[in-house]
C-alpha cells in the first residue's frame, strides 16, 4: 500500500471519529438520530389518548435504544405541552422509527411536534415569534449548566414540588459542589401541576420545560433563578 492511500485512510478514520464525537457532543445531532434508529418492531394502539401514548413511546424507546452509549441514559424525552386532548389513538405499525411513531400519533390528534435538543416536544401549535420558553437557550446561573439530570419524572407535580425537588438534587448533582442552585416560585402558579420525564438533561433546560408547561416565565435576578406566571390566577 502507497504512502499517499496508508495518509488518505488515516485522515478518514480521524474524520469518522471526529464526527462521532460531534454527534455524541451535540446533543441535537445525537438526539436527531437516535430519533430515527431507534426503531420499534410493532406498535398497536386502540383507542388510546396522547398522554398512553407518549408514555408508551417514552418506556418502550429505552428498551429498543441500542446506539447510547455509556454513561448516557437511554431512551429518548418527550414533552407533551398540551395534554388531556378528547381523541384517541389507533394504531398498526411495523418496523417504525420512533419519529414516525411520533408523527402518526401527533397527526391523528392535532398535535405538532419537533426535536428540541434535549427532548421530542408536541404542541397545538409552535409560534415562531416568541419562540417557546424551551426553544431557546434558558439562562445560565453559575454553572447551572453543569449540573446534569440523568432522569427527571414528574407525575402530577405541583410547581412547588417541582422546584424543591430541583433545588434539592442540584446539590447533589453539582460538580463544583457549590451548594447548588436555588429557585424562587413568586406567588400564583405554585400549584400547577405538571409532568416531565426527561433523560441526561442540564438543570437550566429542565427549568424552561417545567416553566413553560406550568405557564411560567424563567429568568435570573443573579443569585436564584425565578420562575414567574405569566398569567396571574
Amino acid at each position: 500500500m502507497s504512502t499517499a492511500t496508508l495518509i488518505k485512510s488515516a485522515l478518514l478514520v480521524l474524520w469518522i471519529h471526529g464526527t462521532a464525537s460531534a454527534q455524541a457532543i451535540d446533543g441535537t445531532v445525537l438526539l436527531e438520530e437516535k430519533v430515527q434508529k431507534i426503531i420499534f418492531p410493532i406498535v398497536q394502539f386502540k383507542d388510546a389518548t396522547i398522554e398512553q401514548a407518549v408514555e408508551y413511546i417514552r418506556v418502550k424507546s429505552r428498551d429498543l435504544d441500542s446506539i447510547t452509549q455509556p454513561p448516557a441514559t437511554t431512551g429518548v424525552s418527550i414533552v407533551l405541552r398540551d395534554g388531556a386532548l378528547t381523541d384517541t389513538i389507533s394504531l398498526d405499525l411495523r418496523d417504525a422509527p420512533l419519529i414516525e411513531v411520533v408523527r402518526y400519533c401527533a397527526e391523528r390528534v392535532g398535535l405538532q411536534y419537533r426535536v428540541e435538543k434535549h427532548a421530542v416536544v408536541l404542541a397545538v401549535k409552535f409560534e415562531e415569534k416568541p419562540a417557546p420558553p424551551a426553544a431557546t437557550p434558558p439562562p445560565v446561573l453559575g454553572n447551572a449548566d453543569q449540573i446534569i439530570f440523568p432522569t427527571v419524572q414528574f407525575r402530577d407535580a405541583t410547581l412547588a414540588e417541582a422546584a424543591e425537588y430541583f433545588r434539592v438534587k442540584s446539590r447533589d448533582l453539582d460538580p463544583a459542589k457549590q451548594g447548588g442552585v436555588n429557585i424562587v416560585v413568586k406567588p400564583g402558579g405554585a400549584d400547577v401541576k405538571i409532568s416531565l420525564d426527561l433523560r441526561d438533561i442540564p438543570l437550566p433546560h429542565a427549568l424552561a420545560y417545567a416553566a413553560d408547561l406550568s405557564g411560567h416565565q424563567l429568568s435570573t435576578d443573579g443569585q436564584s433563578y425565578l420562575l414567574t406566571p405569566l398569567k396571574a390566577e
